[in-house]
């Protein structure tokens, strides 16, 4: 019975530390897909890869710019959308005050979505 309990009171404190923290961690998984292979792949205006690029991106809360360039290609840029990580709300449910805390200030309690973005560069019209 106390072994029962102190599970019991271990799984709790998990929970309380911060779900989303520790499930999902502040890195996410995107992948960006493009019509043109090679183009290289922005985050925030740091080159992270090309396309198509499959790689993790810090969770934040802010808005962040994503733009695919290729010479010969018109640049496209977007803001990628951020929503509250379904995960976080374990914490709230649980009344885990502490733990949710710990997702706000980790910027864990965030994700893009969608995490999967296709974008089609046009070519450059020639004069």
């Amino acid at each position: 019975m106390k072994l029962l309990l102190a599970a019991a009171v271990a799984g709790l404190m998990l929970f309380q530390v911060g779900c989303a923290t520790i499930l999902k961690g502040d890195m996410q998984p995107i992948s960006v897909n493009s019509n043109v292979d090679d183009a290289e792949v922005y985050i925030n205006g740091t080159k992270v890869g090309e396309t198509p690029f499959i790689g993790q991106v810090k969770r934040t809360k802010t808005l962040s710019s994503l733009e695919v360039k290729k010479d010969g290609y018109k640049t496209k840029k977007i803001m990628l959308d951020t929503s509250i990580e379904p995960v976080f709300w374990v914490n709230i449910i649980t009344g885990g005050v502490f733990g949710s805390t710990t997702d706000y200030a980790s910027e864990s309690m965030w994700k893009y979505a969608p995490s999967t973005v296709n974008l089609d560069l046009e070519p450059v019209k020639k004069k």
